[in-house]
């Protein structure tokens, strides 16, 4: 892979996928370069380079409700611990007439993870990295941690990672 351009960025960790890694300008000019678009498409990327505005909160949004990666941990959001499929009182038309919620594991409520328009949406998830994004802060489900791609990114990485925390 070719050098992306701007200046590097450390992140705040090895496995910190919010950060990211390549930046340019400064100020209202600063822009920073998706760690996940620009990932060869083995590897859950696009193979582009998406640079988005920092100050104005473009990459943040970007980060959030593309990918679902929390700012806070660097880390994608938990995914709900349960289902279900309700019925809608009074749809309209081209309306679902039932919904399907996801239950949080932070604040136990039963939150809708698809809108209610019947059709297609460009990324399902949106619905529920919206809730996560505000109430999830910096909590995760217990035990979860395989969000990685087992591959030699990985290999490399990991052992960089005890090195660090030995630093810290």
């Amino acid at each position: 892979m070719t050098h992306p351009g701007g200046v590097y960025n450390p992140p705040r960790s090895v496995l910190d996928l919010y950060t990211p890694r390549f930046v340019k300008g400064k100020g209202i000019e600063k822009v920073g370069l998706c760690p996940i678009c620009i990932e060869p498409f083995d590897r859950g990327g696009e193979k582009k380079k998406l640079w988005l505005a920092m100050k104005f909160s473009a990459f943040n949004y970007h980060m959030q409700y593309a990918h679902g990666i929390c700012a806070a941990t660097g880390r994608p959001f938990s995914p709900p611990t349960a289902f279900r499929i309700i019925p809608r009182q009074n749809p309209g038309k081209k309306e679902k007439v039932r919904i399907q919620q996801g239950k949080c594991h932070k604040c136990n409520k039963w939150v809708a993870v698809e809108g209610i328009k019947d059709m297609e949406s460009k990324v399902k998830e949106l619905h529920w990295w919206k809730h996560a994004a505000a109430c999830h802060q910096e909590s995760n489900l217990p035990g979860e941690c395989d969000y990685f791609e087992n591959d030699h990114v990985l290999a490399t990485l990991l052992p960089l990672k005890t090195k660090q925390e030995a630093k810290e």
